[in-house]
């Protein structure tokens, strides 16, 4: 029980993925699907961060790289071209020119971390966790009301720092569910961090108790296999993504609209 789309994809450039780019290409048509979202951890100008994203000077590179393999692989399957980016004020204008100039085609919000006198502080890392956790949900909240991003990811990756039975967490979770739902953003299903060897039970996500939120709201979902090697694509848990689907009644899209 697969999918037949993914816009979820990384690239090695992050510095924790691996393979060819073009290795990402024929295990995803090899699995079936038809269309394949490339969205590397964005490359920020005046950041070097080893083992988390690439750097500015890789920029083309990469974009040229997809590029090439979209019309390599045209009868193939369908290739499109973005970045997981986070919400960052100092980084919006940089943002919309990729987008406005077409270098890109979409971006995908994945909160991870905030800037602060040019490094990258994560929210996980702060020593009050759930200070944390409420400058998390703050912050992407942010994100979905600037309209830049097609899509939520993996909103209840906050399950790193905080117990998905508590309180916090489904005060956080819900307010990111209501800001969704005003604001017409798709959440993913996020299959990365469930099939993380070194994360437990504890801490995996797309989490049950996330979804079960969702109740009767008008949130779609979507699923994203959060890719960082090409083997991914055959071995992500499918099967769990369209338990929530169908357990909880939730709106799967299957393709995102590139001409809005």
């Amino acid at each position: 029980m697969g999918i037949d789309y993914c816009y979820h994809t990384h690239t090695k450039r992050c510095g924790h993925a691996s393979g060819l780019d073009e290795e990402y290409v024929i295990a995803a048509i090899n699995q079936g699907i038809k269309v394949l979202g490339f969205s590397d951890h964005i490359f920020l100008k005046g950041i070097v961060l080893e083992h988390n994203r690439g750097t500015i000077d890789e920029l083309d590179d990469y974009v040229n790289s997809i590029n090439s393999l979209k019309e390599k692989y045209k009868d193939q399957i369908e290739i499109h071209v973005g970045f997981e980016a986070e919400y960052l004020p100092q980084y919006l204008d940089y943002y919309k020119q990729l987008l406005e100039s077409k270098k890109i085609e979409y971006l995908i919000l994945g909160q991870h971390c905030k800037v602060k006198d040019n490094q990258l502080v994560f929210y996980g890392l702060l020593e009050d966790h759930t200070k944390g956790a409420l400058e998390y949900t703050r912050d992407l909240i942010k994100g979905i009301k600037t309209g830049l991003f097609k899509y939520l990811c993996h909103p209840d990756f906050f399950v790193y720092w905080v117990d998905k039975d508590s309180e916090l967490f489904k005060k956080c979770s819900l307010r990111m569910i209501r800001a969704a739902e005003k604001y017409n953003v798709p959440i993913e299903i996020n299959l990365g961090g469930i099939r993380n060897p070194y994360l437990d039970e504890k801490h995996k996500y797309a989490s049950e108790q996330f979804f079960s939120l969702i109740g009767k709201r008008k949130v779609k979902v979507i699923i994203g296999v959060d890719a960082h090697n090409p083997s991914d694509f055959a071995v992500s848990n499918y099967k769990y993504a369209k338990y929530l689907i169908n357990k909880y009644n939730l709106e799967e899209i299957t393709r995102l609209d590139f001409d809005k």
